[in-house]
């Protein structure tokens, strides 16, 4: 099995267009993405919606994902993240 694996991308409401090269690159060469914590820079609902958008060009390879430290917590100085609907 080809697993292609990728941490620490801490994408930010500015890296917009920065990761789909890297998701297409990933998805044309593996069977299976590893992604391995610390995906947002701040945990961020938004941030998350971006890297959704970014890893577009691998929706048809299998992805597991491993959170880092700060998903779903938010910046501990600037608010709650993903779990702000709760």
């Amino acid at each position: 099995m080809r697993v292609a694996a990728v941490g620490d991308l801490h994408c930010k409401k500015s890296s917009q267009g920065s990761f789909q090269s890297l998701f297409a690159a990933m998805a044309g060469s593996a069977q299976v993405i590893v992604l391995c914590g610390d995906l947002t820079d701040l945990g961020l609902a938004e941030e998350a919606r971006i890297l959704a958008k970014e890893m577009t060009p691998a929706k048809n390879t299998p992805i597991v994902s491993v959170l880092g430290g700060r998903a779903g917590k938010g910046h501990p100085r600037r608010g709650r993240g993903l779990d702000a609907g709760r």
